[in-house]
């Protein structure tokens, strides 16, 4: 699906949507809609651009999307299995739809406050995931005017979160034209199925139709950051799962993620992570166990 405005519309009788999405192989393409969205991660792990915001999503995550700020999810590829699949489910409505003298109602005024501050993206905490989950379980149960309370209720609970971080800068403002949004999907979906490979600029940038040099401002305009600096990002990412989730050795997993200097990945790890590989092994694992 190459596209950079999505028509959002609700099967039901409802005046915003409630979706379920669940696949092997999650691929959604840099794009845009005017609706906000409260998105939420049930299962899976992958890439995830939101404006000029590059990382990873994974299971437990919460976020609210502001309306026109673009943003792209690619599943990591895992083996098949439903417990391995990619699932997520969203909510999406126009505020606009409820009328202005509705959000300017005193009661409302944090849920007002909290829909502008989604114009950069917002990640919540996890002091208010699970209340915000229990609250989303309803909204697939019930229907009619109960569904609309509960979202006002899902707003609320959001808007009390004192944890919840921006995404994208303070700075950003979003300007993606449809070509930009398809040459952009193609260079990220690429390097994502790439990213333990040799990845030269120059074989990026033909990805992007683009001379080296003009794929270089190109990229750094629309993500926020320079493509190795975002290819090294990416990778530390995966890493870091890697770390977690196998007894792999570190040079074992320098390897895997596409680093073929140990020394290259210890000094890149410390640099995003703060800590040796090793040690961020370490902590997490103690972690785990004293949980």
């Amino acid at each position: 699906m190459r596209i950079v405005f999505e028509k959002v519309r609700d099967s039901g009788e409802s005046s915003f949507v409630c979706r379920d999405e669940k696949a092997a192989v999650f691929s959604c393409p840099y794009h845009v809609h005017p609706e906000i969205e409260i998105l939420q991660i049930l299962g899976g792990q992958g890439q995830l651009v939101v404006g000029d915001h590059a990382g990873r999503f994974q299971p437990g995550q919460l976020m609210l999307l502001g309306d026109g700020l673009p943003h792209m999810l690619c599943s990591d590829a895992a083996p098949p299995g439903p417990d391995n699949d990619t699932r997520l489910r969203y909510i999406q409505f126009r505020p606009q739809d409820f009328g202005d003298r509705f959000w300017a109602l005193r009661e409302l005024q944090p849920a007002t406050r909290l829909l502008d501050e989604g114009s950069r993206g917002l990640m919540f905490g996890p002091g208010s995931i699970a209340a915000a989950r229990t609250l989303m379980d309803r909204l697939w149960a019930v229907s009619g005017s109960t569904r609309l309370l509960t979202l006002l209720e899902l707003l609320d609970c959001l808007a009390r979160d004192r944890d919840r971080q921006p995404m994208a800068s303070l700075g950003y403002a979003p300007a993606v034209s449809h070509r930009d949004s398809v040459r952009l999907t193609r260079v990220l979906q690429y390097i994502n199925s790439h990213i333990a490979d040799t990845l030269a600029l120059a074989d990026i940038a033909t990805k992007a139709g683009l001379s080296a040099q003009a794929f270089g401002r190109f990229f750094r305009k629309r993500v926020g950051m320079s493509c190795i600096d975002y290819v090294i990002a990416q990778r530390i990412s995966l890493a870091c799962r890697h770390l977690l989730e196998t007894d792999q050795s570190i040079a074992t997993v320098a390897f895997l993620v596409g680093f073929n200097n140990l020394s290259n990945f210890n000094r890149q790890f410390r640099r995003l992570k703060g800590i040796a590989p090793k040690d961020y092994r370490r902590q997490a694992l103690t972690g785990l166990r004293r949980g």
